[in-house]
C-alpha cells in the first residue's frame, strides 16, 4: 500500500509539473533559441552562400522522396520498439499507440524534446498507463538507443574521421563493446544499492528486471529494432545529402548520423538545431565532402523534419478534435 501511495504521489507531482507553467522553462527555451540562432549564423560565415543556394533551389527529387519514406519508417520503428514495453502494462494495439507516438514526436520536434515526452506520457495515461510506468518505459527505450549510438556506431565514426585501418576499427569497436559489457555488469551488480534510493530510478530498475526475467524477448526485439532503426536513420541522411547533389559513402554516413544524434540530446539548443548542422558539417568535410552541399543536405533533412512535425501535429489534432466532437454528439443522442 505504501509503495502504491508513493507511486501515486510521483504521478501527481509529474502531472503538476506538466500542467504548471514554469518561468524558468520559458527563459531556458529562449536561451536555447538564441544559441541555435548564434550557431547557424556562425555556420553560414564559413560557407559560400551562392553554392549553398544553388544546391537548395535545385534538389534531386528521387532522393527527396526516399528521404520522406525513410523518415516515416524511422518514426514507425521508434513507436514499435517503445510499444513493446508499453504493452506489458496494458493491452493496446500498435495502431492505436502509434498515433500517440506520432503526435508526441511531432511536438518534441517543434518544441523542446521533453515536451514531446510529456505529451506522450499524458496521452498514454488515457489507456491506463500510469505516469510512473510510461516514464520508466521511455527512459529504458532511450537508454538502449543511446547505448547503440555510443558503443557501436561512435567508434566507427571516430575511425572514419581519423582514417585508420580496418583492423584498428575492429579493435576500437571491440574495446567499446567490452566497456559497455563492463558497465552493464557493474550496473546489474551494484546499481540496486544506488537506484533504489529514488522513485523514478527504482521504477526503471524494476522495469528492466521484469523484462529481463519474464519478457526477455521484448528486450531483445527492442535492441534488434533499435539497430534496424539506426540504419534507417543513416539512410535518411544519405538521401538528404544525395538530394543536394552529393554521393556520400554509405557506412560513414550511417555511423555519422547515429553519432551526431547523440549531440541532439544535449540540451543547449532547440532539438539540436545548429549543433547537429555544425557537427555534421565538420564530420562530412573531414571525410572529403563539399561543405556547401553538405549544409544543403542537412538543410533538407531539417526542413523535412519540421514540415513533417507541423503537418502531423495539425492533422492528428484535427482528428482528435473531430473524434471528440462525434463522441459528444452521440452521447447527447
Amino acid at each position: 500500500m505504501r509503495e502504491k501511495a508513493d507511486r501515486n504521489a510521483v504521478d501527481n507531482c509529474q502531472e503538476e509539473a506538466m500542467k504548471k507553467p514554469d518561468f524558468r522553462k520559458i527563459v531556458l527555451y529562449a536561451i536555447r533559441l538564441l544559441i541555435s540562432a548564434a550557431l547557424l549564423v556562425w555556420i553560414f560565415r564559413f560557407i559560400d552562400f551562392g553554392v549553398f543556394k544553388e544546391s537548395v533551389v535545385s534538389p534531386r527529387l528521387l532522393p527527396l522522396a526516399l528521404l520522406v519514406f525513410f523518415g516515416i519508417l524511422f518514426i514507425l520503428l521508434g513507436g514499435f520498439k517503445l510499444w513493446l514495453f508499453i504493452r506489458n502494462y496494458v493491452t493496446v494495439s500498435y495502431g492505436h499507440f502509434i498515433k500517440y507516438f506520432f503526435f508526441s514526436s511531432s511536438i518534441g520536434t517543434i518544441a523542446p524534446a521533453i515536451i514531446g515526452d510529456f505529451t506522450l506520457i499524458a496521452l498514454v495515461k488515457r489507456i491506463e498507463v500510469s505516469t510512473y510506468q510510461s516514464v520508466s518505459a521511455i527512459l529504458l527505450d532511450r537508454f538502449i538507443t543511446l547505448c547503440v549510438a555510443v558503443f557501436l556506431f561512435t567508434p566507427f565514426t571516430i575511425a572514419f574521421v581519423a582514417s585508420i585501418s580496418t583492423s584498428y576499427v575492429l579493435l576500437l569497436t571491440m574495446a567499446s563493446l567490452g566497456l559497455f559489457a563492463l558497465m552493464l555488469w557493474f550496473t546489474v551488480r551494484y546499481a540496486p544499492k544506488f537506484l533504489n534510493r529514488y522513485a523514478i530510478t527504482k521504477e526503471l530498475l524494476e522495469t528492466f528486471s521484469y523484462l529481463y526475467q519474464k519478457r526477455r524477448g521484448d528486450l531483445y526485439n527492442n535492441l534488434f529494432i533499435t539497430l534496424v532503426r539506426a540504419v534507417v536513420s543513416g539512410f535518411t541522411l544519405v538521401t538528404a545529402l544525395q538530394a543536394a547533389g552529393l554521393n556520400p559513402p554509405i557506412l560513414p554516413t550511417i555511423s555519422g548520423a547515429n553519432s551526431l544524434s547523440i549531440l541532439t540530446h544535449i540540451p543547449v539548443s532547440i532539438s539540436g538545431l545548429g549543433v547537429f548542422e555544425g557537427s555534421g558539417l565538420l564530420f562530412f568535410e573531414a571525410i572529403g565532402l563539399n561543405k556547401e552541399k553538405v549544409l544543403a543536405g542537412l538543410f533538407f533533412h531539417r526542413v523535412y523534419v519540421i514540415i513533417w512535425a507541423l503537418l502531423t501535429a495539425i492533422v492528428l489534432t484535427s482528428l482528435f478534435v473531430v473524434r471528440k466532437y462525434i463522441v459528444r454528439v452521440r452521447g447527447r443522442k
